[in-house]
């Protein structure tokens, strides 16, 4: 299903028109920010506006549809960032 955009619109001013993982200026930017799945659709996340974040296509494409990765330091799996739960 699409993201309506109104959605879309909603996603982009509660994220300030900011990249969530980054931080960088969508205003700043060439291109339009899209709106990333914090759960992938592929993993079952929803449409949810609680699990859509304003991402640049830099971090859009570098999270791909990860959830976790391995922590350099202790070798354990960790999840990624998540902007919905961190700041």
């Amino acid at each position: 299903m699409a993201i309506s955009d109104v959605t879309r619109q909603l996603v982009r001013e509660r994220a300030n028109y900011l990249c969530e993982y980054c931080h960088s200026s969508e205003r700043l930017s060439a291109n339009r920010f899209t709106i990333d799945h914090v759960i992938p659709r592929s993993l079952d996340g929803s449409d949810d506006l609680s699990n859509l974040a304003l991402a640049c296509r830099r971090c859009n494409e570098r999270r791909y549809n990860f959830v976790a990765g391995v922590d350099p330091e202790t070798q354990e799996i960790a999840p990624i960032f998540n902007p919905r739960l961190q700041k």
